[in-house]
């Protein structure tokens, strides 16, 4: 017989796509786990992985042990869920992989939105936890996370996209911000080039590592603005704290900032449906596409982004 414990070590490494990200996930040394898997090659009296540049691919025979390997796991995998589908959805607990990216009172509302679906003694547990988009494929990849929030998409044959929203990106400033009189219409896509053309406008801003950064960026560069930033800041609920304190204008998808619209704490600067897209989306691996509380929480995320839309 073979050792299990290799053939799983084996089957980790190989989809994980080496020994760097395996070690990680099975909280093992990578001497270690490179250790056990030569055992495995030499009890099997086969070369199962070869160099390719800097990482490792299966050999020919390591492809078909993999093949061998991943019916044997996938249906314990398979079993696992079976079972857990039928575990009373009070005992269940589910967790929630977000990009860093994402504005954290956004995924509170879709939670909260989620959980009041049941009573409260039928309610599952719900575990949110922040990370950098590598760190979510690779949860993900190996169901850590049962489902993932990104703005960046998340690009792989294992995964299943629950949802793909597209939120307009408005134009925001504080409600104390006196409009020259040479704007009439604050609904008129021209208001973005009107406002440009004063020099003292300046700008609250994400940081340059957040991918909508990258959006205004090239919004800016395309309309040949020179920007003044007056802030900067990798928390989104910073920023608006900054413009309705009066410290400059700035661009939000509309989903993170629409309670503050209709509140009138920030006032709306040209076109309801906006600039251009912001785009967000639930992912969770093919395998637990079909779990019920999966579905679920996709219904709410879905609401929570159609719902903000529609009151646009």
């Amino acid at each position: 017989m073979y050792n299990y414990n290799h053939l799983y070590y084996f089957y980790v490494t190989a989809k994980a796509g080496g020994v760097t990200s395996a070690s990680t996930h099975l909280r093992i040394s990578q001497p270690s786990l490179s250790s056990q898997l030569k055992v495995l090659e030499q009890s099997l009296d086969l070369k199962l992985f070869q160099k390719a540049g800097r990482t490792i691919e299966l050999t020919n025979s390591g492809t078909e042990v993999f093949g061998y390997c991943r019916q044997m796991f996938e249906f314990s995998e398979k079993m696992n869920e079976l079972i857990s589908k039928r575990v009373p959805s009070s005992t269940r607990k589910i967790c929630i992989g977000v990009s860093e990216h994402i504005d954290r009172s956004f995924v509170a509302e879709v939670v909260s939105s989620f959980l009041k679906k049941y009573d409260s003694e039928k309610r599952p547990k719900v575990s949110v936890i922040s990370a950098t988009q590598t760190q979510l494929l690779e949860k993900l990849k190996f169901k850590e996370f049962d489902a993932v929030v990104s703005d960046a998409g998340m690009i792989d044959s294992n995964f299943y996209d629950l949802d793909k929203s597209e939120i307009p990106v408005v134009l925001t400033c504080s409600k104390n911000w006196k409009a020259p009189s040479t704007l009439k219409d604050w609904a008129n896509p021209e208001m973005f080039n009107q406002i440009v053309e004063n020099d003292e406008v300046q700008w609250i801003m994400p940081s340059p590592k957040f991918k909508f950064r990258g959006d205004i960026d090239k919004f800016f560069e395309n309309n040949k603005v020179k920007k003044k930033i007056a802030f900067e800041s990798d928390a989104m609920g910073s920023l608006v704290h900054a413009v309705t304190d009066d410290l400059g204008m700035a661009f939000f998808p509309l989903l993170y900032v629409n309670q503050f619209i209709k509140e009138k704490t920030l006032q709306l600067l040209g076109p309801k449906d906006g600039y251009w897209k912001y785009h967000v989306s639930l992912t969770c691996h093919n395998q637990n596409k079909d779990d019920q509380l999966i579905q679920q929480f996709s219904q709410s995320f879905k609401e929570i982004c159609s719902r903000d839309i529609l009151e646009c």
